[in-house]
């Protein structure tokens, strides 16, 4: 098992891409720290990591808020003895025009998806740089490499994080760890199903990716694992699009 002895803090977990994750790095040996801010699909995730018969911890907390993630940290490191690998997958989506989107909405996005990232790896590195050892992986989007009408919150938080992760990977390379990045295109999840999906069919969707089909959870944590395996042990600041090839035919923009 590729991740024998590790323990592994992953935000959003309790659905989706950070569901997925968790459940195929426990399959691997990593314990878990199940992270959501709604704690009963916390509970769901955490129950189900423990099923395949490792560790696992639920932690209700919102990363855009400093002391609820300083302490989420601080209870993984206790109960778990440590964070090997930090996922920063905890996200929404919420759009609108720069024109008519409320600042509520803006801030959130930002407080989220960009402020979050940055307080989960301001905590958890202070660990991983103490042991000179560590993987963080950032889930953006394919959507920050380009540009798209009506998301403009969204697309500059993600950005944001293409940004964090080659800062975080330049400033920790130092001491042995390894910071990436995963950019999702479309990818057939709970949050999928709320938004775009409402709007689109499922032929449609697929239709605007080359490879002829949406991503899956599964697609998702298999880059993650390798991204936090030794297998990736020489690839850092690297933010990798997930898209079956759509943002090259043009749906990033």
């Amino acid at each position: 098992m590729k991740l024998e002895g590790k323990v592994a803090l992953i935000t959003g977990a309790g659905s989706g891409m950070g569901e997925g994750i968790s459940l195929m790095f426990a399959g691997e040996g990593a314990d878990i720290a199940v992270n959501d801010i709604d704690l009963v699909a916390a509970e769901n995730t955490a129950g189900a990591v423990r099923k395949m018969g490792r560790r696992a911890i639920a932690i209700k907390a919102d990363v855009a808020e400093a002391a609820e993630v300083e302490a989420m940290v601080a209870r993984t490191i206790e109960e778990l003895g440590g964070i090997h690998i930090l996922i920063n997958s905890a996200g929404f989506s919420a759009g609108g025009t720069v024109l008519d989107e409320s600042l509520e909405n803006w801030d959130r996005n930002i407080n989220v998806m960009l402020r979050g990232p940055y307080l989960c790896s301001k905590y958890a590195g202070r660990w991983m740089v103490a042991h000179k050892t560590g993987k963080v992986v950032n889930i953006s989007s394919i959507t920050a490499m380009g540009g798209s009408p009506g998301m403009g919150a969204y697309i500059v938080a993600k950005a944001g994080v293409n940004a964090l992760t080659r800062v975080l990977a330049m400033e920790w390379s130092k001491f042995g760890i390894n910071v990436n990045c995963i950019a999702p295109g479309i990818i057939d999840t709970p949050m999928t199903q709320n938004t775009i999906a409402k709007r689109f069919t499922p032929e449609r969707l697929a239709a605007y990716v080359p490879l002829g089909r949406m991503g899956t959870a599964e697609d998702i944590a298999k880059a993650a694992l390798f991204l936090v395996s030794e297998d990736s042990s020489f690839i850092t600041g690297t933010t990798i699009p997930l898209d079956g090839g759509t943002i090259n035919a043009g749906g990033g923009h």
